[in-house]
């Protein structure tokens, strides 16, 4: 008897550190969820029906650009962190359906030229998704003069996308539930999005523009920033690597950081924070008239890159997840 009893304890303690591991998991997906999807779904809600307030009240000029700043920022920390396509398969298809960068072989701009010259009403003339998307407001905002005509095309895209960050902001709110009932899922899903956005971030957003790839060696290319009219791609990244922190950084804990530590992976995680870190404290110390600059950008690159190596070679490996390619090239 006094046997069974000390083996019941033995057993006991063996397991309340489980128990303590598997509550922190629980309980950093929890804060993830709301405090970063949720919490950025409807905060790009909220800055989207600004910017339709500032179109429809006559706004100036710098109001205009501060709206769309906000909300350009507000939708790349909600796609450096977009899980809710593994929810729902429509669901899939709206980072498309919201933002064109690096999608689709339209002319947008001459597309968009032809039908700011038209008298047909705005349902109309932006009648394909591509003419309401993010880049196509960017361009209708900011690439001429500003008009009553440019002015109604606008509110009417601006209107469109504001649905559709609605429709995001729902999905998360169902899929609540989903998300959390499978830990391995969940982190893994976060953890895909993350080293799928980081390349992104790093090859698409920085080193295209600056002309640091090999497609561009050599020469800028500021017609390739994600929204190419207006000033708002540069801070769009600042958001994007901040959602990066805030999803696994020590100081945003409980996030992925916590569940790393809780499954031992503490190297890994080191190096990949430390990259990001690094990463982050480049990107603020770039004044505006060298944004994109490419002596200021190479630094910034190689600190996502040696977190996007962390990522694959440890970080991943010791929290048990495994990584998809990050683009059909198989980079």
């Amino acid at each position: 008897m006094i046997r069974r009893a000390i083996l019941s304890s033995a057993l006991l303690a063996a397991l309340m550190p489980l128990a303590a591991a598997a509550q922190d998991e629980a309980d950093a997906l929890t804060a993830i969820y709301d405090t970063v999807l949720q919490a950025d779904a409807a905060g790009t809600v909220e800055s989207c029906h600004a910017l339709s307030a500032t179109l429809e009240a006559g706004g100036t000029a710098d109001e205009r650009a501060a709206g769309f700043e906000a909300l350009a920022m507000g939708w790349g920390r909600v796609e450096a962190a977009y899980v809710l396509g593994s929810f729902d398969m429509d669901a899939m298809d709206y980072p498309l359906l919201i933002d064109m960068f690096h999608h689709g072989k339209e002319d947008l701009h001459a597309s968009l030229g032809r039908a700011i010259d038209s008298e047909s009403d705005p349902a109309k003339a932006l009648y394909k998704n591509a003419y309401r998307s993010m880049t196509a407001l960017d361009d209708l905002l900011f690439s001429g003069p500003w008009s009553d005509r440019r002015a109604a095309l606008a509110q009417y895209a601006t209107q469109s996308l504001c649905s559709r960050f609605e429709t995001v902001e729902e999905g998360y709110a169902e899929h609540r539930d989903d998300f959390l009932s499978d830990p391995d899922e969940a982190v893994g899903l976060l953890m895909n999005a993350q080293i799928q956005n980081l390349y992104k971030t790093r090859d698409w957003r920085l080193a295209e523009v600056a002309g640091l790839t090999k497609k561009t060696l050599g020469r800028a290319h500021p017609e390739n920033r994600q929204f190419p009219w207006g000033d708002a791609s540069w801070p769009t990244i600042g958001a994007i690597l901040d959602t990066h922190l805030r999803l696994l950084g020590a100081e945003g804990e409980p996030n992925l950081a916590t569940i790393a530590k809780a499954r031992g992976a503490g190297t890994g995680l080191a190096e990949v924070q430390d990259g990001l870190a690094e990463a982050v404290r480049l990107y603020e110390a770039v004044p505006q008239d060298a944004w994109f600059d490419p002596r200021a950008s190479v630094p910034i690159i190689n600190a996502l890159r040696q977190a996007q190596n962390s990522y694959y070679d440890s970080l991943a490996l010791l929290v048990g997840v495994s990584l998809g390619l990050v683009d059909a090239d198989g980079d």
